[in-house]
């Protein structure tokens, strides 16, 4: 049977990295929010505590932190003339389920600068004149048609 929950101010769909965010401004400007999450809580202290030894069947191969294909459809096509069919499999497409969102499976990887990306303006100037890098701080949307 339903049951009629108390007025809030603010209702979240989804209770990511954003919205968690949003979440605590609000109710720092004293509105009262709700969120309504489909996946589990995620509590890190208990879920993933330090010492914790990395599941690999869990994680990895039963992907315990990801929606199933069955639990929602998304669909794909290559062209707009095709049809959108079904995903049966993620693969490199893993849509988070849980309070956390995609930040709970984040894996923390910032790749390191080259030594050839401290140079790209002084190369692209050479190798293109310095007409097509804008000047510093100044943002050219077109800056793809100068190369």
């Amino acid at each position: 049977m339903a049951r009629k929950l108390p007025r809030k101010d603010v209702v979240i769909v989804g209770l990511g990295w954003t919205c968690s965010i949003m979440a605590h401004e609000l109710t720092d400007e004293g509105l009262d929010v709700i969120a309504i999450e489909r996946g589990p809580w995620r509590d890190s202290p208990t879920d993933f505590p330090p010492s914790y030894m990395q599941d690999e069947l869990r994680y990895r191969v039963r992907h315990e932190l990801f929606l199933r294909p069955d639990q929602t459809t998304f669909t794909l096509r290559n062209k707009l003339d095709q049809t959108a069919l079904p995903i049966r499999s993620w693969g490199p497409f893993m849509p988070p389920n849980g309070v956390g969102g995609g930040g709970v499976h984040w894996n923390a990887e910032t790749w390191r600068f080259s030594s050839v990306d401290f140079v790209l303006r002084t190369h692209l100037t050479e190798r293109y004149g310095g007409a097509c890098v804008p000047a510093a701080g100044h943002d050219d949307p077109g800056l793809g048609r100068h190369l």
